[in-house]
């Protein structure tokens, strides 16, 4: 069983671009962040989607797969974000 001493989580952001509703692109990001709880990940997310909110061209998605969406004009190729949390436990415990 593993104890809670060792756990370490990241943040992943998932970019996707769906061109004529069709994906056409997805890509995965790390935070390089390393946090000891989960409250402070959830943190991190919440305040850069606030921050996305207030000084990006973003707006909370319709899609339940995505948090955040950017619309072009045309709305032929928009942009998609989803934030998840990561447990990467297993790879700093020590020896």
């Amino acid at each position: 069983m593993e104890t809670t001493q060792y756990k370490k989580y990241k943040v992943l952001i998932t970019v996707a671009i769906y061109r004529i509703g069709i994906l056409s692109y997805k890509s995965e990001l790390m935070v390089p962040s390393l946090y000891l709880r989960r409250s402070e990940a959830r943190a991190h997310i919440k305040r850069e989607i606030s921050e996305r909110l207030e000084y990006s061209q973003f707006f909370r998605s319709p899609r339940l797969d995505y948090d955040l969406v950017r619309y072009t004009e045309e709305a032929t190729c928009n942009t998609f974000l989803r934030y998840s949390i990561l447990d990467v436990s297993r790879e700093f415990q020590p020896l």
